[in-house]
């Protein structure tokens, strides 16, 4: 599953820098790295295939989503070959313009195919773990010491969906679908399972500021595994409860 959440974090990457970089870099810098994600891809299926359990609906799916997310990565690598080719061609003053056009055009067809990747592999990697899950008996993991809130955060990180940006000397998170705090990502960041990137994630705007990826570490990645695939998590009581004769206290979180 790691594999798999190193596979999305990856294509985050990739598809950051293929959004920063100017058209003569990115045409270039894109063309290798996404040949490198076709490999990835292929490998990430072969870890799938080799998983100590039963092949069933939900594994062959996770491998066929992966199989299918090499072959959209392999036609970003036909486009970004094309505009390398196109910015090799020798120059001629009568077609600058629309070479600029067509190299452009081709980058972005590049990057509209790997944009849903991170929550691809994401979603296959829920997948195979939810059947690691289903075969192994529940244990205690660094899972249940992390709040509702802070399991969010990491799955909306895992999916390449966090980022922070300023605004007028304010940090601002900014994630597609959840809401996300910034001192829920400070508390992760302080206990190790986040990085905070300055200045690699694209600009909101054309010519605005870059803002800061939020990515996984390894052990945020190992603490994804421990829920993903598993249920909601029933959110605690707002009110406070008596504590049964069997029930212990919760520890005392640091804050």
């Amino acid at each position: 599953m790691v594999r798999l959440l190193a596979l999305a974090d990856s294509f985050t990457q990739h598809n950051d820098q293929l959004a920063r970089l100017q058209p003569a870099y990115g045409a270039t810098w894109g063309h290798a790295s996404a040949q490198v994600l076709v490999g990835a891809c292929l490998e990430a299926v072969q870890a799938i295939v080799d998983q100590p359990m039963y092949a069933g609906v939900t594994l062959a799916e996770a491998t066929l989503r992966i199989k299918q997310l090499a072959v959209l990565t392999g036609q970003a690598v036909r486009h970004l070959a094309e505009a390398k080719a196109q910015l090799g061609a020798p120059a001629s003053p009568s077609d600058p313009p629309t070479r600029s056009e067509e190299v452009a055009r081709q980058i972005q067809l590049a990057r509209e195919l790997t944009a849903l990747a991170p929550a691809m592999a994401l979603e296959s990697a829920s997948a195979v773990a939810s059947e690691i899950h289903r075969r192994r008996p529940a244990t205690t993991t660094r899972n249940d010491v992390l709040t509702p809130a802070e399991q969010t955060a990491l799955h909306a990180t895992a999916r390449g969906h966090v980022v922070i940006g300023r605004r007028e000397g304010c940090e601002f998170v900014h994630s597609r679908g959840n809401s996300v705090r910034i001192d829920t990502l400070r508390a992760l960041e302080h206990a190790g399972l986040i990085a905070i990137e300055p200045g690699s994630a694209p600009p909101a705007f054309g010519g605005g500021p870059p803002h800061d990826r939020v990515r996984l570490t390894l052990s945020g990645a190992t603490a994804v595994t421990a829920f993903l695939g598993r249920g909601p998590r029933t959110p605690e009581p707002s009110v406070p409860r008596a504590l049964g004769a069997h029930t212990a206290a919760p520890p005392a979180r640091a804050h």
